[in-house]
């Protein structure tokens, strides 16, 4: 005879002890009163609604956005912010770099304004991106900081799991450069991978560095990495210089730069092949930025934008040898202070930034105020007797009076050069004419032209300039002395730039950015006659 069947509430004891509770919350809403109701359902909107923003994006889409905004930390590769006042004494930051002038340029080719958000470090920096907080990330940016696995989900919130493939997508490159190991130059280099096992290296605090540990390791290859969240490249290079620690990792280009403000570095070794520099987007966002910014890229490779911006901002940070390097920072501490008051004063009368003056009177005299040269040329700013009788200068051994002579000289030989020519390009053609004349200027000028090179770009006529032969009289141009001079003036005055930070706006941002040099002041009375 069979059994029974079994009630039902037996067999599936664990689903009807849940009807049974759903049953008692159903009977206990029906007795609440409706003001209770109507809280509970505002409040259950209430979290629904957080839910959906935390996960969503926290930037507006860019279709629907007036403003491009652009992930970035502060590197000297990159962006680069400079706190100063401006004429009122309100105070104001400076921005330049080549990604940020690049971005700018970006922004503009699609009608958009552009906002920078700066992160700490590289991480903060791939969270923004990741987050989607940002529209793309621009900071000399390597395959390796887009490739890093990502410890969040696809929709950008946190995943405490095991990390998961990358949330961004890489833009074409539009630069290739290696990292580099670099030492003291007094310890004994490195001269093979194999001998970083086991060896203190201090890096930058970025999730990239997970990728070239583990190209390391297949080598057998287990370095003890040391990270510093709140340094950048510069802050590295400046600990090697001072014998904080023996062994940094960095850019290739930050080292470029950072050779010209550190004495006493070097690097002997590339860490890995070159690798592509690009900017980062959230895969999420979709691929229609990502080709706007790729075409953009193209155009700017064509159109010279790309070459423009590697010259201003690459383009003279090899020019100095160690010897001119290392007497230029002594001279810094030995001859420039005695000098100070007089170019500041300088200053105010011209409107010139005292660091250009600066750097170009040592160009011409290595700021020796009583140096005679053997064709007679005198003074701080080398002045020649003809020049100075028109320029109204009395006692060209006198420091505020060739400085001043030297500020009218320059502001004559940039008002020869058309408004058509930008800054800084106007201001280096400027001092290049300081030694060769605006005769030769114009001269490059017109070569550049028939050439189909930019008449108006410092990186074609600095070309041009060399190709000059005589004039109509015999006498030989020195169209290569000419760039040299303009050259070394633009690495002199990133120097002073980085070691005396502005205190007006008439800084060029270092290394070559131009702002209140491009209309100087006016002034009145028993100034310097300016204008």
């Amino acid at each position: 005879m069979p059994l029974p069947e079994a009630p039902l509430s037996n067999k599936y004891s664990r689903l009807s002890a849940l009807a049974r509770r759903t049953a008692g919350v159903v009977r206990r809403l029906n007795a609440a009163p409706r003001w209770m109701l109507w809280l509970k359902a505002l409040m259950l909107v209430v979290g629904l609604l957080l839910g959906v923003l935390y996960l969503m994006p926290h930037v507006q889409p860019l279709a629907l956005s007036r403003d491009l905004v652009v992930g970035t930390r502060e590197t000297p590769t990159s962006f680069i912010r400079e706190k100063t006042t401006d004429e009122q004494g309100k105070p104001i930051i400076l921005e330049s770099g080549f990604d940020r002038d690049l971005v700018e340029a970006f922004a503009k080719s699609m009608n958009k304004n552009v906002r920078f958000v700066v992160a700490e470090n590289e991480e903060a920096l791939h969270r923004l991106v990741e987050r989607g907080e940002v529209h793309m990330a621009a900071a000399w940016l390597t395959k390796r900081f887009v490739e890093a696995p990502s410890h969040r989900n696809q929709t950008g919130a946190d995943d405490e799991q095991s990390p998961q493939a990358s949330l961004l997508r890489a833009s074409a490159a539009y630069a290739q450069e290696p990292l580099v190991l670099v030492q003291p130059n007094d310890a004994m280099p490195v001269g093979s991978i194999a001998q970083l096992h086991q060896a203190v290296v201090h890096a930058l605090s970025a999730s990239s560095n997970n990728l070239w540990l583990k190209e390391l390791a297949r080598q057998k290859v287990i370095p003890q990495l040391e990270t510093h969240p709140s340094w950048n490249e510069l802050d590295l290079l400046k600990a090697i210089s001072d014998h904080k620690i023996a062994i940094a990792i960095v850019p290739r280009s930050a080292l470029r730069i950072g050779l010209n403000y550190y004495p006493g570095i070097d690097s002997s070794l590339a860490v890995g092949e070159a690798e592509d520099i690009v900017w980062a987007f959230p895969k999420r966002s979709g691929d229609a930025l990502v080709q706007q910014a790729n075409r953009f890229l193209a155009t700017a490779e064509q159109d010279g934008t790309l070459r423009q911006l590697r010259d201003r901002y690459f383009g003279a940070i090899e020019r100095l040898q160690e010897a001119d390097r290392s007497g230029f920072l002594t001279r810094m501490k030995t001859r420039l202070p005695q000098y100070l008051s007089q170019f500041k004063r300088a200053q105010l009368a011209s409107g010139y930034d005292w660091r250009l003056l600066a750097a170009l009177a040592y160009q011409e005299s290595h700021w020796d105020a009583s140096l005679v040269s053997p064709t007679g040329v005198r003074g701080l700013m080398m002045l020649t007797g003809d020049t100075a009788d028109r320029l109204g200068v009395r006692n060209r051994l006198d420091p505020y009076e060739s400085i001043m002579g030297g500020a009218r000289y320059l502001d004559i030989l940039r008002d020869e050069i058309p408004l058509t020519v930008p800054e800084p390009d106007r201001t280096w053609m400027a001092i290049a004419s300081y030694n060769v004349g605006p005769a030769q200027i114009n001269a490059a000028r017109s070569l550049a032209k028939s050439q189909k090179l930019n008449p108006d770009s410092w990186a074609d006529i600095k070309k041009t300039l060399p190709q000059l032969g005589q004039t109509k009289s015999g006498v030989k141009i020195r169209g290569g002395e000419a760039v040299v001079t303009a050259e070394n003036v633009r690495m002199y005055y990133a120097i002073l730039s980085r070691s005396y930070p502005a205190t007006t706006s008439f800084s060029l941002t270092a290394p070559t950015r131009t702002y209140g040099i491009s209309a100087p002041r006016v002034t009145t009375g028993s100034g310097s006659g300016l204008r």
